[in-house]
């Protein structure tokens, strides 16, 4: 039978206030324009509101988890605390579907009936390949990096891997939604040591547009993300998630949450679906299949850990007496109960737990076991035990 160890002794973060918006410092590099710093000693605790599609858990989380580009919330182990690093789609089930640009065009075009987990009408299809066809019509002219050079655009991190370089814009962020007027320009050096267009960015200020996920590109495929705790600032530095501290020792420049951004990858076909954060086309080339995996952090003590995403377990294998630990990158609450269909059989049960928390068990016998959650019938997840 299942050993049950319950991780949910949490933290209550006291006294959480929104500070009045500001953008960042200015500094000319176009990031920390889209800065959007309300509260430059609290960071990822500025929102407080769990209402709003920004807002980090009102407690601490106890374990990392998330990923990247599939989860709603990421948490990280920075400064030996753990923290949230990015809010990504709207509150509730996002639509993460792996249609890219050109696939969806060609949809479009063919007439065929659209697959009903795209959740487009005819219209909405219409309009986003549209607005897709304008991002790329608008930066043909950005194959020649004088032009971007010469239009203000600024390099301001290294080559990120399965993204490419990010070119900023001063100011970015700090205008409305224009398909045609992106705020991030993504290359890679080729082989002939000449800049590539791959892709581009949009950034749109909370200040701006509020903590409710943006009403942009048609449809609901764009799942716009934030970025808490996020160290970027010279080509030097690959962004990545920092405490001020560490950012700033490395010449950094920290930005504690970066606004609402998005990939819209137009030039450089991506499988993962046209929104995705992460391009396996981008070099250094990544196995589409195994991103996710690449993306989710995994435990100090050597637990397997699955994170609860877009209300999916997800499949799990382990050994005999291994421990699993769900984490919870929901923005809903959730339970890990035995059975399925949302009908418990009695092994086990965690109990309802929060977005940030987390729940633990092992399991003594090989077999396939069945779990699911008793608030959301539909979700059903397995847990392969081997000899």
């Amino acid at each position: 039978m299942p050993r049950l160890r319950s991780l949910l002794a949490l933290t209550a973060v006291a006294g959480l206030a929104a500070a009045a918006c500001s953008t960042g410092g200015g500094s000319g590099d176009g990031v920390d324009d889209a800065g959007d710093d309300r509260d430059a000693s609290t960071t990822t605790e500025a929102v407080a509101d769990l209402a709003s599609d920004a807002a980090p858990p009102s407690e601490v989380p106890d374990l990392p988890g998330g990923a990247a580009g599939y989860s709603h919330f990421v948490f990280e182990l920075l400064g030996g605390e753990v923290k949230t690093t990015l809010v990504e789609g709207p509150r509730g089930p996002q639509v993460r579907e792996p249609w890219s640009y050109q696939q969806l065009k060609a949809l479009a075009e063919s007439g065929d009936p659209i697959p009903e987990e795209l959740e487009l009408s005819d219209d909405d299809l219409a309009e986003l390949v549209a607005q897709l066809d304008e991002v790329r019509e608008a930066t043909e002219k950005y194959r020649d990096i004088d032009v971007a050079i010469a239009d203000g655009y600024r390099q301001t991190t290294d080559q990120v891997a399965n993204m490419g370089e990010h070119w900023n814009r001063s100011g970015a962020g700090s205008r409305d939604f224009d398909p045609a007027e992106p705020d991030i320009l993504m290359y890679v050096t080729n082989d002939d040591g000449e800049k590539e267009l791959v892709g581009t960015s949009f950034v749109l200020l909370r200040s701006r547009v509020g903590d409710d996920h943006p009403d942009a590109f048609a449809g609901q495929l764009d799942n716009w993300h934030i970025h808490y705790e996020l160290c970027s600032g010279n080509p030097d530095i690959v962004s990545r998630s920092a405490t001020r501290e560490e950012c700033q020792e490395g010449g950094g420049a920290f930005i504690p949450s970066y606004g609402w951004m998005i990939h819209a990858w137009v030039w450089t076909e991506n499988p993962l679906g046209v929104f995705q954060m992460w391009n396996p086309n981008i070099p250094p080339y990544g196995d589409a299949d195994s991103i996710r995996d690449i993306q989710e952090p995994a435990l100090a003590d050597g637990s397997i850990l699955s994170s609860i995403t877009n209300f999916s377990f997800g499949a799990v294998t382990a050994g005999i007496g291994e421990e699993v630990t769900w984490a919870n990158s929901d923005s809903v609450p959730h339970t890990v109960t035995s059975g399925s269909r949302g009908r418990p059989d009695g092994a086990f049960d965690s109990g309802t737990f929060q977005p940030g928390q987390s729940f633990s068990t092992s399991f003594d016998e090989a077999g396939t076991y069945t779990v699911t959650c008793t608030l959301h019938p539909q979700m059903t997840g397995v847990v392969v035990v081997e000899d």
